[in-house]
């Protein structure tokens, strides 16, 4: 990437940041800025922004990305608060997750111009993550229920690494089906690295944690270089697992989860993710410039019919399912099954796939696919979060009389994700976002 494309991201990224705030209250996301300039400054709009996927520091934005988004995620889930409140993020990651890989890998076969299962089954694999960050306004404003916005953050945060052995899983089958390599050989590499990959990961986390937690209870260090530790963690995590063979992602992610239950700091000192919020807008560049933008024209009608079927029938029906006997009310329902945005992960595995390009032949085509639901959805979630939201925290509010029979009015321990834990950015969206009524506070 040349020095002048650097110069226009960081002037990019700073003008965003002046605004981002004052930008919550409008339908307008940050990945719908991010996406959109990248396709204005890349290769096929003014030509600002010029780079390809074999750059070695785009290999190395993507992979250090989704390391950093996998550990963030992960180590901001308090797993002896979830365990007591399971039923909702439970349903949609053991049920919902598998039915919408299903789901979509049906559809693929039906719809999508290479119709062989492997590619329908990456594409279903790669678009059933969800981003809470694509609909920000829904996971931050008060007016929704708190069970409901921290079942969507729990679900987005876990969906991602959840997901990961099984995309890694849908390559190894992908290339086994176009070489010379044993189905045998597939299911051992992939064992191994989903088996060393998680060892790495929870032998880092198990050791940093109490070690972050004596060395600042001592004195030894203080909030700053404990919250950089943690870039550390996910840095040691990623080495370990690469040096004894295993998956460097799956660390990252195994790392988070056992480095938060082992640490008693406060995890508002935790920067990963304010870091991983920096790379994932810079990934979105990077989509928008050099993969959506060049590609615009490789849609047609199919991958736009499957864009809209993952978005609301995969993803609805997936919904629908899983909270079956949950006691949730329709419109509950709903509005979990319309927020289920597809962003980041899905972003990421896509430059993962292309990296394999040369052993699958129909790379291009799932991608191409994914690309097209990404770009749709940061578009149409961006600009419904905003009022859906509000239109549902009005709706649960004038259900006031019956809050004491709805499962929607649990008491469930609130995350401190993201913005959420901005007490500024929270005050500034309790201002745009709630009636001026006590009845809201949550």
């Amino acid at each position: 990437m040349e020095a002048d494309s650097l110069l226009v991201i960081g002037i990019v990224v700073v003008l965003y940041a002046a605004v981002a705030r004052r930008l919550d209250s409008t339908p307008i996301s940050g990945p719908m800025v991010f996406v959109g300039l990248g396709v204005l400054l890349g290769t096929d709009g003014l030509g600002w922004l010029e780079a390809d996927l074999s750059n070695s520091t785009i290999t190395g934005l993507v992979e250090a990305t989704l390391a950093v988004v996998l550990f963030s995620d992960a180590s901001r889930v308090d797993l002896a608060n979830l365990r007591k409140h399971w039923s909702l993020p439970g349903r949609l990651l053991t049920i919902g997750l598998p039915l919408a890989i299903g789901l979509g890998m049906l559809a693929g076969m039906l719809l999508l111009p290479n119709g062989a299962w492997q590619a329908a089954l990456l594409a279903g694999i790669m678009l059933a993550p969800t981003d809470a960050a694509l609909g920000q306004a829904v996971v931050t404003d008060r007016s929704v229920p708190v069970y409901v916005r921290q079942g969507l953050n729990v679900e987005s945060g876990l969906n991602d690494g959840l997901a990961l052995p099984v995309f890694e899983a849908g390559i190894a089958i992908a290339v086994a089906g176009f070489s010379a390599s044993g189905a045998s050989n597939v299911v051992r590499v992939l064992f191994e690295e989903v088996v060393f990959g998680t060892i790495a990961g929870v032998v880092v986390g198990l050791v940093a944690g109490p070690l972050l937690s004596r060395a600042r209870r001592a004195g030894w260090t203080g909030r700053h270089w404990h919250g950089l530790a943690t870039l550390g963690i996910t840095a040691a995590a990623y080495g370990l697992a690469v040096t004894i063979g295993g998956n460097p992602f799956i660390a990252a992610f195994a790392a988070g989860l056992a480095y938060r239950p082992s640490v008693d700091l406060p995890m508002a000192d935790d920067v990963s993710h304010d870091f991983a919020e920096l790379l994932t807008m810079l990934a979105f560049i990077v989509f928008g410039a050099i993969v959506l933008g060049p590609n615009l024209s490789a849609f047609d009608w199919r991958i736009a019919v499957y864009a809209v079927l993952s978005l609301t029938v995969v993803r609805g029906l997936a919904v629908v399912i899983s909270l079956l006997g949950s006691r949730n009310r329709w419109p509950t329902v709903g509005f979990i099954a319309w927020f289920g945005p597809r962003g980041i992960a899905s972003v990421l595995y896509s430059f993962l796939l292309l990296e394999e390009a040369e052993q699958i032949p129909f790379a291009a085509e799932v991608v191409d696919v994914v690309m097209f639901t990404v770009a749709l959805s940061v578009l149409l979630h961006g600009m419904s979060a905003s009022w859906l939201a509000r239109l549902y925290g009005m709706w649960f509010t004038d259900m006031e009389e019956e809050h004491e029979e709805m499962v929607e009015s649990t008491e469930v321990h609130e995350h401190s994700l993201g913005r959420c834990a901005d007490p500024a950015g929270e005050a500034a969206s309790k201002r745009v976002h709630e009636p001026p009524s006590d009845a809201h506070h949550l």
